[in-house]
């Protein structure tokens, strides 16, 4: 079929589609009978004679008036079209409209047209497209068609049920006219505009008042990790909102499935945790598995001392331990063995980087010694089982190379104290031989 022929289809969908108006039943076409209506002469909607001997390209009409009227709210929306992605597939304006594309009249181009579609009706609008397979496959056989049934699980689609017009429809976060894909840089659905997208109505202190529920999340993320990979390191793979909380079926985490929902990134950790007494514990507890140590929207780097009793120590932060029953002095003990391999790292190295500046050969042992930063980063990891046994076998393995590159230093220099004791002998040899020379010179010199 030809483009042009293509687009006569989708016109023949969408005029059936739209043509029940805001209360009225659409009606069903499908593409077979869509097809059949153009190959039976339905004018070919994809271009039009213009009068002048050109053709004029589908919504032609419409744009053509609204561009040069002097009423902003008019005039733009034919300009965004320009580069929308409905527009680049040829969709006209009827589609959401209603009315007729092709008329060079108002009277009869406005004839059924409803100017703006109302908010609680703007989802079922945009899934008449978007919920079929059959329509959808022509654009993009990839494309998920259940966005619509994933809308009304969300928080804002069971609100939006309820009577509420204030929640996020369809065009509050795609906009209406200028609908980009998402992965272009200036796409509000773009991963580096999430979270602002999101914070236009969840940090308006105004429009959240009514639901009672906070408005510093965003904030709070942009003193985040995340958001710190986002922006600082241009990682697109950082978590923003919709990771966490899904976007068409957008609700918050319950308790129960935090550490899944981290887990979606953080497998090895999350695999951890969901091993160790604190998963279920937290279940019991109605505690947030991940965030009761680590926070939500404000996650900071995670240290060492996340794990002791101090201050910043979330053990006895949370509430949950002291340095007198068994899980506080297990966490005590972690730490302390952390701290015992982060020294003997600190050790060899040192060691090695005086060999090395004094000039021996060091890059085998320097290369090895490199593990005992995978041993860290282990030990850390395996933490999250709060099994003391799984940390002490990652720490030992960790202080046996480090040890090892200890010794490797020592024995550097020694080779070097052997090296300088034998240039020194050397040395000493040369200079007698030398002095030897000179004087059996100045005895032949005076015979």
């Amino acid at each position: 079929m030809t483009l042009r022929s293509r687009v006569a289809v989708l016109t023949v969908i969408l005029s059936a589609q739209v043509g029940g108006g805001c209360g009225g039943e659409a009606d069903v076409v499908s593409v077979e009978d869509a097809e059949n209506a153009v190959a039976e002469g339905v004018e070919d909607a994809s271009t039009q004679d213009a009068g002048d001997g050109s053709a004029r390209p589908v919504g032609g009409e419409c744009a053509v008036c609204h561009l040069r009227l002097a009423e902003v709210r008019l005039s733009e929306p034919a300009a965004a079209w320009q580069s929308d992605v409905h527009g680049a597939a040829g969709l006209t304006c009827t589609g959401c409209h209603g009315g007729d594309a092709l008329a060079s009249t108002e009277s009869v181009a406005h004839a059924g047209m409803r100017a703006e579609p109302e908010r609680e009706a703007i989802p079922a609008m945009c899934g008449r497209c978007h919920s079929n397979g059959e329509f959808m496959r022509q654009y993009d056989p990839t494309i998920r068609i259940d966005q619509v049934d994933a809308y009304f699980t969300s928080r804002h689609g069971e609100r939006l049920r309820r009577g509420d017009p204030r929640v996020a429809v369809c065009n509050d976060c795609h906009t209406a006219h200028s609908i980009q894909a998402p992965d272009r840089a200036d796409a509000p659905t773009h991963p580096a505009n999430i979270p602002d997208l999101c914070g236009s109505c969840h940090a308006d202190a105004e429009r959240m008042a009514p639901y009672e529920i906070p408005t510093d999340q965003l904030d709070d993320y942009r003193s985040s990790v995340h958001w710190a990979a986002l922006t600082d390191r241009g990682d697109l793979s950082a978590a923003v909102c919709n990771d966490c909380h899904g976007n068409h079926g957008a609700v918050p985490p319950g308790h129960r499935s935090v550490g899944r929902v981290c887990a979606e990134c953080h497998f090895q950790i999350g695999e951890y945790f969901f091993s160790s007494p604190h998963d279920s514990v937290f279940v019991g507890l109605d505690r947030p598995g991940c965030a009761t140590c680590h926070g939500n929207h404000r996650i900071e780097p995670a240290d060492d001392e996340l794990l002791g009793l101090g201050d910043r120590g979330t053990c006895a932060d949370a509430g949950c331990h002291t340095d007198t029953d068994a899980g506080g002095i297990a966490a005590l003990a972690m730490l302390s063995m952390v701290d015992s391999l982060l020294a003997a790292h600190l050790r060899s190295d040192s060691i090695l980087d005086a060999a090395e500046q004094a000039g021996m050969p060091v890059d085998q042992p320097r290369f090895e010694l490199a593990q005992v930063q995978n041993a860290v980063v282990g030990a850390r990891a395996v933490m999250h089982t709060a099994r003391l046994d799984s940390v002490r076998i990652r720490i030992e393995q960790g202080l046996a190379v480090a040890g090892t590159g200890f010794e490797a230093g020592v024995s550097a220099f020694k080779e070097l104290r052997t090296r300088r004791t034998g240039l020194a002998v050397s040395s000493l040899v040369i200079l007698l031989v030398v002095a030897g020379l000179v004087i059996k010179i100045r005895e032949l010199g005076t015979e």
